[in-house]
């Protein structure tokens, strides 16, 4: 269980600084111009797409539903004490000026992010799961990792920009949106089958030192009495 749990430790370290730092991120638009065509996207989109969403996938797909729902949470706890450790920070006597911009879009942003975080993540899991069991087994992990990431993505990008910059700001900066974090969920696949080859073998010394132990006790107990159990 110790190597289980160091695991876990890392990758939920991942998820809590993925969603902390939206936080100040989430508020900064992004220009890129690809010809004639420019996307518009919230800067969080970078680092909350490689540091979030692979991450459940992987304890998912290895580990299981119940532990990539609880680090869904610990992401969402990290931004809120993020948060509220910035409002606490406004209130100390001397200059705040460096966290104004945070004071009420902190909170817009623990809002949009709460709402659109908590609703793709919940989806992820569940249609990564869905496509595992119908359809791809054990295999195809490229399958389920993307068209769970994708659709999940776009559903956090539509509810964040909606609540954060407004309906009207929808139109334009979607498509950026959903454009980089599809990118990122392809480039990130090699990367994926790579945390999960590292978690599978972390897993397996857990298994391998439980299976040691067991003997070891068997043994001792026959040496005892003369009489394997």
């Amino acid at each position: 269980m110790l190597h289980k749990t160091q695991t876990l430790l890392w990758l939920n370290l991942s998820m809590a600084v993925g969603m902390a730092t939206s936080v100040f991120t989430g508020q900064l638009r992004v220009f890129i111009e690809i010809g004639s065509l420019e996307l518009v996207f919230p800067a969080s989109n970078v680092f909350f797409a490689f540091m979030t969403f692979p991450v459940t996938d992987v304890i998912a797909d290895v580990i299981g539903k119940r532990d990539a729902r609880l680090s869904v949470w610990i992401g969402l706890a990290a931004q809120i004490v993020t948060v509220a450790i910035i409002q606490v920070s406004l209130l100390l006597p001397g200059d705040t000026s460096a966290l104004e911009p945070f004071a009420l879009g902190g909170w817009r942003v623990l809002l949009g992010s709460t709402l659109a975080y908590l609703t793709a993540q919940l989806w992820d899991i569940w249609i990564f799961h869905w496509i595992k069991e119908r359809f791809t087994g054990d295999g195809h992990l490229w399958l389920r990792n993307n068209v769970s990431t994708c659709t999940s993505q776009t559903i956090n990008s539509g509810l964040f920009i909606a609540v954060v910059f407004g309906l009207d700001s929808l139109p334009a900066m979607l498509l950026g949106s959903v454009v980089v974090k599809w990118a990122i969920a392809f480039v990130d696949t090699p990367f994926v089958y790579l945390v999960r080859s590292v978690v599978r073998s972390q897993l397996a010394k857990d298994h391998s030192e439980s299976a040691g132990m067991l003997g070891g006790a068997r043994e001792t107990k026959r040496d005892r009495t003369g009489v394997e159990v």
